[in-house]
């Protein structure tokens, strides 16, 4: 999967939960530069050296993430 995939995924919130999802993306991708990003279990994920660090989705009234 490539960014696009995530793009894709946030793009389908409405705007106010695309920016908190966004935010979490910037987050998440600060703290681990060489994370893989893609979507596992039909949300974002982020990987690496091959292990899965979190997750994180976005829900009518709640964000969840998933830490693992």
């Amino acid at each position: 999967m490539s960014a696009n995939a995530v793009d894709n995924y946030i793009s389908a919130f409405p705007v106010p939960i695309q920016e908190i999802l966004n935010k979490i993306r910037t987050i998440v991708l600060t703290a681990a530069p060489d994370a893989v990003e893609s979507i596992g279990y039909g949300i974002p994920a982020y990987s690496s050296n091959d292990k899965p660090l979190v997750y994180f989705a976005g829900f009518k009234k709640h964000i969840g993430f998933y830490a693992t």
